[in-house]
């Protein structure tokens, strides 16, 4: 868990350390955008078993992503936050989103307007909110369990003889490697 400062730091070291990532550090929140694909498939036959080679060309449409890596006083961890938006600057429903290929893998849960919650879990996986900063609507992956995850892969590496900045970053880097087990970050 971080203290706002702590997030500061391990934030703009983390930055500073994976500048290829591009992140930047604005007042309060990393921040960065990136394109993505949004594919889809023309069915001749409407036959899903065909042979990828003789399948038609996927459809391509470049999609806007926002992201933003704000502190959550609640929870006292980072957050990830996002907006994605088609060529034409609409907003992606959440069914299109989970389609995109910013998710690593095919959710299976439920699915509404405005929250994904996986089987079995007790809250929403992805929720719609406010951004907390900037004030505009964002989706973003719920906070509450980031600590631990990030508590029991940091148990097992060693933080002998690592600055205070350093097991900062570190932490940083395990909560988005943790992230990435389900978004491409």
């Amino acid at each position: 868990m971080f203290t706002r400062t702590q997030f500061e730091s391990a934030c703009k070291g983390y930055a500073a350390k994976h500048q290829h990532k591009h992140w930047t550090w604005s007042n309060a929140y990393l921040s960065r955008t990136s394109l993505l694909h949004r594919s889809s498939r023309t069915l001749d036959d409407g036959d899903d078993d065909r042979d990828p080679a003789t399948a038609s060309p996927a459809l391509h449409d470049l999609l806007t992503l926002q992201q933003y890596v704000v502190y959550s006083p609640t929870f006292r961890v980072p957050t990830f936050y996002f907006t994605i938006h088609d060529s034409t600057g609409t907003p992606l429903p959440l069914g299109d989103i989970v389609h995109s290929s910013l998710f690593k893998f095919q959710p299976d849960g439920e699915t509404t307007t405005f929250a994904l919650t996986l089987s079995a879990a007790p809250f929403p996986l992805l929720s719609q909110g406010e951004h907390p900063i900037l004030g505009t609507p964002c989706w973003y992956l719920h906070p509450c369990e980031s600590d631990a995850a990030v508590s029991e892969l940091l148990s097992e590496i060693s933080q002998v003889g690592r600055s205070e900045e350093m097991k900062l970053v570190g932490w940083m880097e395990m909560w988005f490697m943790t992230v990435g087990t389900v978004l491409d970050v």
